[in-house]
Parts: C-alpha cells; sequence; structure tokens
C-alpha cells in the first residue's frame, strides 16, 4: 500500500480471510484478521454485512394460542419431523405445549395449543424434549414426562415408560436415553415386543437399572449421538457429558449381553472441561462441538490435544465476548449448525419475568473461502446482534434460544428472541445470499389487508490491527485514510473512529452516508438496479486535540488502528491509513516524564474518548 511520495506512508487492509481474533493484542494480529467483529461475515474473504433476519408471524385464527403463547415465559424449542408431511417446531411456554408450522404459501404461520391438559411446570427456565422414531418427549425434571405424536394426543408416561428425568434425552442406535442426576436409563430396542418408550430391560443389567457416569465428574449435562460413517448403524458412540468431563458409551444392541454389565462399555474422553449446556452441544460432521466453562471445544481438538500443556479452547479469538457469560447462565445456552456455521449464544442477560435470554451469537464460519484449489480453516465471524427500530427506537433483542429444521427439504434457522416490552417473538435468520438488505419486521395493514415490511437497518461494526506502517519505533502522524466499499444497497451511514497506541478509548473520527438508489427489478420496462460500490472514500485529517496523560496530540504516534461502523448493507473491500513521518529529538533527558497523576475515561456505550481525560 505504498504511496510515491516523499515521507509518506500507508498501511492498512483488504481481505479478512483470518476473521476475528480478539485472544491477541491488535499489534500481533495478522492484516487478514480484525482485533473485533460485529454483524460481520467474512465469507468470500472480505468484510460484509451478516445475514438478515425476518420476523416470523401468526394466522389471525390463531389469534387466541398465539397471544397466549406470546405473552408467556418461553421455556424450549425443538423441531419435529415424522415424515415430508408432519414437520414442525414444538415450542413450550407458561407450561402449554404449541405446534407452529410453516406457511404453504404467504406469510402466517399456525400455532395450535396442543398441551391437552397436561402438566408442565411453568416455573421451569427450560425443557428437554427428543424426538423418538414419531414420538417427542418432554421432560420437565418434576413431572412425570410428557409424550406426544401427531396422530396421538398428549398425555403422560406411563409407570414402564419414559423415567422421570433431570436432564438431557438423547436416541440413536434404536434406543431412547435418559439422564437422571449421574445416572442414566436405557430404552427398550426400536423394533422389539416392547417397543421404545419401554423401559424394561434396564433390570437385566447386573446389580441394578442405571448406567452411571464416574463418582466425581457430576450430574450429565448433556447427551449426544456422534455420527459415524462407513457404519452399519449410521450413528456412533453416545458421549455422555459432565461440566467436567466427557464419555464415549458404548451399549451392546441385544439385551442379553446386559446381563454381565454392570454398566456400559465407557472410555474417558475428556478428563475436565466437559459440556455446561446439552442445547449447546451439536454435532458437526464426525464431530461435536460443546460450550465448556472455558470456552467453546470440540470433541476431536480435545482428543487431539489431550497430551498436550496446550490444550485450549477453539475460542480464544471470542474471548472478548464470551467473558460475559455468567457460569450461572450456561446451562441455558444453544447453538445450531446452519448455512455452515456454528451459531451459539452469548452475552447472558437474564430478566426476572422473562427468564434467560443471551445479547446474541458468537459465530463460527465452517466455509470463509472453500474450493477445489484451496480450503481455510474455519474462523469466528464475531459477535451477530439484533437491533429493531419500532417507533423510531432501536431496542436491542434478547435472543431465548436458536433452533433450526427442514421443511420442504428447506432448512430454517429460528430464534426466540425477547422484544422492547418483554415480550416473547419468532425470527427466522436467513442463510447467506438470501434477498434481503436489512432485519425485516412485519406489519399488518388492515387498508390493504396485507403485511407491510419494515425495514431496521443492521448496524456492522470492526476494529482492525494495530498498524505501524513497517516503521516499528518511529514517529507518525495519522492524517487521513481511504475506504473502498461494494455491494451497497440503498442507504449506508458510515462512521470512523481511531485511536494512537495502547490508548484505551477511541477517537471520534468521521462520518458520512452514501445511497444506492435500489428497488425491485421491473422486466417491463427494462430497470434492473444493482448493487453499487464507492471506490475511495476519503477520511479528512484526524483531529488535533491533545492526549494529556501521554503530552501529545491523538494523531502522533507511533501505531493506529481504526474502528469503522456502517449501518446498512455493504461490503469491505479495501481500508488504508495515510500517515507521514515525524522527526524526533534525536537524545532525550534521562527524567521526561509527566508525574501529574492523569484519569482517562471512555464512554460505556460507544467506547468513545470523553472530556474527563485530564
Amino acid at each position: 500500500m505504498a504511496i510515491k511520495e516523499q515521507g509518506r506512508l500507508a498501511d492498512g487492509l483488504t481481505a479478512l480471510s483470518g476473521g476475528m481474533d480478539a485472544g491477541r493484542n491488535p499489534s500481533d494480529i495478522a492484516k487478514t484478521q480484525v482485533a473485533y467483529a460485529e454483524n460481520i461475515t467474512f465469507r468470500g474473504g472480505f468484510a460484509r454485512t451478516r445475514p438478515a433476519f425476518r420476523r416470523i408471524v401468526f394466522a389471525s385464527s390463531d389469534s387466541t394460542p398465539a397471544s397466549t403463547m406470546l405473552a408467556a415465559r418461553f421455556q424450549g424449542a425443538h423441531y419435529y419431523e415424522e415424515s415430508a408431511t408432519y414437520q414442525f417446531f414444538i415450542v413450550v411456554a407458561g407450561g402449554n405445549i404449541y405446534k407452529l408450522a410453516p406457511p404453504a404459501s404467504g406469510e402466517e404461520w399456525t400455532v395450535t395449543d396442543i398441551t391437552n391438559s397436561m402438566t408442565i411446570s411453568s416455573a421451569k427456565q427450560r425443557v428437554y424434549m427428543i424426538q423418538a422414531d414419531k414420538y417427542l418427549i418432554i421432560q420437565d425434571g418434576t413431572n412425570t414426562p410428557v409424550i406426544w405424536a401427531h396422530d396421538v394426543a398428549a398425555r403422560v408416561a406411563a409407570s414402564d415408560e419414559v423415567p422421570q428425568g433431570t436432564g438431557p434425552m438423547a436416541y440413536g442406535n434404536g434406543r431412547l436415553w435418559v439422564a437422571n442426576g449421574r445416572k442414566f436409563y436405557a430404552g427398550d430396542i426400536l423394533g422389539g415386543t416392547t417397543g421404545i418408550l419401554k423401559f424394561t430391560e434396564n433390570t437385566l443389567l447386573a446389580g441394578g437399572g442405571a448406567f452411571n457416569v464416574s463418582v466425581g465428574s457430576g450430574d450429565v449435562t448433556a447427551m449426544r449421538f456422534v455420527t459415524t460413517t462407513n457404519t452399519a448403524l449410521g450413528t456412533g458412540e453416545l458421549m455422555v457429558y459432565t461440566a467436567d468431563g466427557a464419555f464415549a458409551v458404548v451399549v451392546p444392541p441385544d439385551r442379553y449381553d446386559w446381563y454381565a454389565l454392570t454398566d456400559p462399555i465407557q472410555r474417558v474422553v475428556m478428563p475436565n472441561n466437559g459440556s455446561v449446556s446439552h442445547f449447546a452441544t451439536i454435532g458437526v460432521n464426525g464431530d461435536q462441538y460443546f460450550r465448556s466453562r472455558d470456552g467453546v471445544r470440540s470433541i476431536k481438538e480435545a482428543v487431539r490435544d489431550w497430551a498436550d500443556p496446550g490444550n485450549t479452547p477453539i475460542s480464544r479469538e471470542m474471548n472478548r465476548v464470551l467473558k460475559y457469560d455468567s457460569q450461572t447462565y450456561m446451562p441455558f445456552l444453544s447453538s445450531v449448525l446452519f448455512d455452515n456455521r456454528l451459531l451459539m449464544t452469548a452475552m447472558s442477560d437474564y430478566d426476572a419475568t422473562s427468564g434467560i435470554g443471551f445479547k446474541g451469537l458468537a459465530v463460527l464460519d465452517f466455509d470463509v473461502v472453500s474450493g477445489m484449489r484451496e480450503k481455510l480453516p474455519p474462523v469466528w465471524d464475531g459477535f451477530w446482534r439484533m437491533k429493531i427500530t419500532r417507533s423510531s427506537t432501536e431496542t436491542d433483542f434478547d435472543i431465548l434460544q436458536i433452533f433450526s429444521g427442514r421443511f420442504s427439504e428447506i432448512e430454517r434457522c429460528m430464534v426466540a428472541a425477547r422484544n422492547e416490552s418483554n415480550a416473547l417473538e419468532f425470527w427466522e435468520l436467513k442463510a447467506d445470499g438470501a434477498d434481503l438488505s436489512a432485519d425485516t419486521d412485519l406489519e399488518w395493514d388492515s387498508g390493504s389487508s396485507a403485511y407491510d415490511t419494515v425495514d431496521s437497518r443492521i448496524t456492522s461494526e470492526l476494529e482492525t490491527p494495530s498498524f505501524d506502517f513497517g516503521e516499528m519505533g518511529a514517529s507518525k502522524e495519522l492524517v487521513s485514510a481511504d475506504m473502498w466499499v461494494d455491494e451497497v444497497l440503498g442507504t449506508v451511514d458510515f462512521h470512523a473512529d481511531f485511536h494512537p497506541d495502547q490508548y484505551p478509548c477511541w477517537v471520534s473520527w468521521q462520518d458520512w452516508a452514501v445511497t444506492s438508489q435500489s428497488g425491485p427489478s421491473d422486466c417491463d420496462s427494462l430497470i434492473d438496479y444493482k448493487k453499487q460500490y464507492r471506490p475511495r472514500m476519503r477520511i479528512a485529517r484526524p483531529p488535533d486535540t491533545e492526549e494529556p496523560a501521554a503530552g501529545k496530540r491523538f494523531n502522533l504516534g507511533w501505531e493506529f488502528a481504526a474502528r469503522l461502523k456502517w449501518k446498512g448493507r455493504a461490503r469491505l473491500k479495501l481500508f488504508r491509513l495515510n500517515a507521514i513521518e515525524v522527526a524526533e529529538e534525536p537524545f532525550a533527558d534521562v527524567v521526561n516524564q509527566d508525574s501529574t497523576s492523569h484519569g482517562i475515561a471512555c464512554n460505556c456505550i460507544s467506547g468513545v474518548s470523553t472530556a474527563t481525560n485530564e
């Protein structure tokens, strides 16, 4: 990025295939990475606005169950599929069970109360759900489990059926598994004489009717089957997690082989740092990703580095976000694999009325740059959050749970969200490349008897590495910056901040906006609006205000970092900082520091330097 002018220096970034890395100092990260990213995806190599959310609405004919559900405390959601005809989301809220079905056309989903007078504790923050064959089992940890199927009304389990559990459930290799404290039970085999809802075969175990994790490892927190290729069963071992470890469990499928078993064949996969949340433990190909106390981990990575003192989480790059998760609320984290990304709730936020939510999503992209010739490792897209504007007021929406399912062969990803009125809403996250320029709300227009779309432009933000312009230790004056963008849709508002060296606050720099005319294609008049680009948008000389604690101007320093924000849809192609070399005194006094006490204060929300720096 050289500028052919005596004394001029330039440094900056372009392709960002390394994603976010907040685990290292901004002076130490590569120029293909950023120190922080919010509402950004790096898929394709460049930083651009994340995919959009779109609110789902319910049919007016279902106004009573819908309004009751949306006013209640959310307790969990699960995808149900018995066939291509019977595909639903099942939601538990306020102790009631609801079935959500997508529209065949239009916008309106249908919602049906399927509780059938069954008792589910409304005091539970989350309930556990699992589908075994055509049956959906719901556990609240207090009452007898509830069993539902699309052709069978909800009912309680019989005395010899699914036992009451206090934790997660799993289904695989033809058996239903239920956890209760340190114990876990296996149901009868699919296709047997008793059926999968019965739990009669545990009595065949020598010495008792339950399996156990090892003493001292804690209660079972998650159970998931590992998907394994080249196996006749199609499903591999059952991974049983506690907060302090992970165990691979294999049980002989033939119940007559159980007579000699006191416990299933278990091997310790991880001796510590297991999963803290069943809802945030997810299969990714033949691996499993999960949230542990110290970050996000992967079974394969943990096993590979088991004997290595450097056995650390794969989320050090996200510590700036994940450190705000309270240990108390970690069991309610959730995650999905959608559009080849791991999306996991982060930044816990408790409300006494509506329960435990999270301020956004930590996003790991498995498909940043991929092709026949090149495939890069996964990178962190950073933190995604929802800011929705209603009545001219922008509000942060908390995410209660993220979940997904397949409808008519299309994968759909949903979030249960807490809105500005502390009520429940459901929003769909669109896949990458969907034709939405903003997070889209829907409002009913009685005049036209149709839904109007109301856009909330997405605010994207990134913090660059700290650039020394290839002249480490040389004094410089920051004089300007340049920015190139493309994929501009509609109006995009830009803002730039900077800071010198290790100054802890941001210094406000410049605001500007561009507008790209957009609209639907009109083939009759041969109008087809395209995304636009803007080359070399110039950012003027930064302010000459003084940084008293260091005894110099803010735009004088040895290295500089920038923070770029844009509201609207755009992609960053190139950013360049421009500086000039500044002559330094060849020698200095041995004692040349100001011993006066100074305070440096930043705005708690924007991070911008305040006037109290003195």
